[in-house]
């Protein structure tokens, strides 16, 4: 009896363990799938303050295949495949990312290590300590995993495999050539880009026991607290980033759209790589007003770099400039549009998927409207998620035939 119920505790024990890293694997590289531009963005974070730098083709590459085999690991992990494998790969990646999330914690060289991208943000310390939690349930896995059934039978698991590196690949193909299928960041569709809010908000700072706190007028604090200073909250703050003209001056206001369409073209790191585009993008200005589509620019540079770009790619539409990282959070991509109906944000893509959406037609109907549809609304990633799950289903209906299972396994050869 006593054997059973040691037997049954462990089983249980190493379930939830497969259960806890396997989950975890699964949420990060799902993340990074979803993102791949975000993942590149944190990774050349890391590669500038440490000196170096690597083609973009090879930072690629790189976040693409660590997605993949993360969103695999933890898949594997969690139904008990390849269980023996899988909890040494867990291991591996663990071996690498435990001293690197110390040391990022230590020298902070960036604010967030970006492990669940901007789904789940975590402070360098949080990450530390998860990570050594992680680490612990791994090294058990290694002497336990082996011993408890998974779900899947071993003839079979290839097939597993198979479809787990499959589905992350989709992901991020989708993410970097349209839009992350799944948005966390400020401007979903459906949001306002701009707002029309003219009200400024008066914040007081107070001070107690050496600790800072903002307080409004309607919740100042007791006579405990020190008055330190007030700051006034400017409504720019609310929709993330300022816009400003050639001379310096800012046009937030003058952009704000209560009617009408609009045509943005976002380009968070202008430069010579942009020129192959630039005759397209006029052309494409020509094209939104033929169909009665304002079209402007909005360009991450500022002061002389930010006019010799103009002069470089000559738009024939408006162009502005705004804070890059701002630009990064509006749309992903080295040069992106927005599509805006009413000042509300309908659709992102990047620029180079639209080549193929716009007929060559001169025929004035609102294809922008009618003939681009947004990738990331969900539906799409729902599609996805929804094949992946009835793969899986599939695989595991065909592990319970035994007449199947003997056509994955090899048989040797008879002597004549």
């Amino acid at each position: 009896m006593q054997v059973a119920a040691k037997m049954r505790l462990r089983g249980l024990a190493v379930w939830l363990s497969r259960l806890l890293v396997g989950s975890t694997f699964i949420i990060s590289g799902w993340a990074k799938a979803i993102d791949p531009w975000g993942f590149i963005i944190k990774v050349n974070e890391y590669l500038l303050g440490w000196g170096m730098s690597f083609p973009r083709e090879v930072i690629l590459t790189g976040c693409v295949g660590l997605a993949c085999v993360e969103f695999c690991t933890g898949i594997l992990i969690i139904t008990g495949s390849l269980k023996r494998f899988s909890a040494w790969v867990a291991a591996a990646m663990m071996a690498v990312m435990l001293p690197l999330t110390l040391y990022i914690a230590v020298a902070n060289p960036v604010s967030d290590c970006g492990c669940f991208g901007d789904f789940i943000i975590l402070s360098n310390w949080a990450t530390f300590a998860k990570n050594v939690a992680l680490m612990a349930l791994i090294v058990y896995l290694l002497f336990t995993n082996h011993t408890v059934r998974g779900v899947y039978a071993a003839p079979i698991q290839w097939l597993v495999v198979t479809v787990s590196l499959a589905f992350p690949m989709f992901l991020a193909f989708a993410g970097y050539h349209f839009q992350p299928l799944v948005d966390f960041r400020p401007y979903k569709l459906g949001t306002e880009l701009f707002s029309d809010s003219t009200d400024e908000e008066v914040e007081y700072i107070y001070e107690k026991d050496g600790v800072e706190q903002r307080f409004t007028l309607d919740n100042l604090p007791d006579s405990t607290w020190t008055y330190v200073a007030d700051e006034v909250v400017r409504p720019t703050e609310a929709f993330g980033f300022e816009v400003r003209d050639r001379d310096g001056f800012e046009v937030n206001s003058d952009l704000i759209s209560d009617e009408g369409k609009r045509l943005i073209l976002v380009v968070a790191e202008p430069g010579v790589q942009f020129l192959s585009r630039a005759h397209y993008v006029n052309r494409l200005y020509e094209y939104a007003k033929a169909r009665g589509v304002e079209m402007i620019g909005i360009a991450g540079a500022s002061g002389k770099a930010f006019e010799d770009w103009i002069e470089l790619t000559r738009p024939h539409f408006p162009v502005y400039s705004a804070e890059d990282t701002a630009l990064k959070q509006l749309v992903r991509g080295d040069a992106a549009l927005v599509y805006t109906t009413d000042g509300i944000i309908r659709w992102k893509r990047t620029l180079s998927s639209m080549d193929s959406l716009l007929p060559q037609s001169t025929d004035p109907t609102n294809a922008l409207d009618t003939e681009v549809s947004p990738v990331d609304d969900g539906r799409l990633h729902t599609f996805a998620v929804a094949s992946y799950i009835l793969a899986m289903l599939v695989i595991y209906l065909l592990s319970l035939s035994p007449k199947i299972l003997r056509l994955f396994v090899r048989h040797p050869k008879k002597n004549a």
